[in-house]
């Protein structure tokens, strides 16, 4: 009889198993707006998981009830906000999870140097999660971006008849970040054609200094190789460059329209054994290329 007791005692103290028609199952798949998320942590309640390469989690044996679903990212820069789900005995909860980029409010005007606004410049170049954004100025010369990525970025303007210009600024996510710009009427400019080494027309980013600094990027056109910059007279320089192609920067004073031509050859290769090594590839180029040349 002490035996049998003791043995009751003990059994009364066993994890009984719970039947598969008791417990529910939270499963999705992890993302942000351009493409699945592996390594992200999907945690429901007490119990977490990681998204395997295809983005996919999955969380079971849950006593069913109501939870909280929370996720991370494996990389900064993005969020996602806590969902409220709730599984029933025997349910499978599909709860898909997208991450979304942080974002910071960028406004503010485009004048001319007499403070009158400037309608329809253009501003490019800020980062908006994966995406570059553009836009133009209203009738008051006013600009608002509602989905810059917060931290150090810059943007361009560029409006007809005006030098355009590029401001560096650090994008903050607690309040609004306030650009203002005033932009010099041009009174002669910068022209020409960009070509490859056999004379046709070439697509190049033209990046314009002035002490250093940058001024303005822009591309030459595809078809016709042109490119042109509206300026004051000064001194200034030009900086060609162009995928597989040789760099030859231009310096020099213009007081009147002033034509400059660019003519970039091939890279020849290095020879390395039996490889070689071409400095830059000979692909075309797109926004992210543009980016990552120009601020070389």
């Amino acid at each position: 009889m002490v035996f049998v007791q003791g043995d009751r005692e003990r059994s009364s103290n066993l994890r009984v198993p719970v039947p598969a028609r008791d417990i529910a199952i939270i499963r999705g798949t992890v993302s942000f707006p351009w493409g699945v998320v592996g390594g992200g942590t999907v945690v429901v309640g007490e119990r977490s998981a990681t998204s395997d390469s295809a983005g996919r989690y999955e969380i079971s044996a849950l006593t069913p009830g109501a939870y909280t679903v929370t996720a991370k990212a494996p990389f900064p820069g993005y969020e996602t906000s806590p969902q409220k789900v709730e599984v029933a005995a025997g349910e499978t909860k599909i709860v898909d999870i997208c991450f979304d980029f942080e974002k910071a409010v960028v406004e503010g005007h485009v004048y001319d140097q007499d403070g009158k606004p400037i309608i329809g410049a253009t501003l490019s170049g800020l980062q908006s999660g994966k995406e570059m954004e553009a836009m133009t100025t209203d009738e008051r010369g006013y600009f608002r971006f509602e989905r810059a990525t917060p931290g150090d970025r810059h943007i361009r303007v560029n409006a007809q008849g005006c030098m355009g210009e590029t401001r560096d600024f650090t994008a903050s996510q607690d309040k609004a970040t306030v650009i203002e710009f005033r932009l010099a009427r041009a009174t002669c400019k910068i022209y020409g054609v960009v070509t490859d080494g056999s004379g046709q027309p070439l697509q190049a980013e033209m990046l314009l200094r002035r002490s250093g600094a940058i001024l303005e990027r822009t591309l030459s056109d595809a078809k016709t190789g042109y490119y042109e910059f509206p300026l004051v007279p000064g001194t200034y320089m030009i900086r060609p460059s162009a995928p597989g192609r040789e760099i030859k920067p231009w310096e020099g004073s213009i007081s009147a329209d002033t034509k400059v031509d660019f003519n970039l050859p091939p890279v020849h290769p290095i020879e390395r054994g039996d490889h070689r090594d071409y400095r830059q590839s000979s692909r075309s180029w797109t926004g992210t290329d543009m980016e990552r040349y120009a601020r070389a």
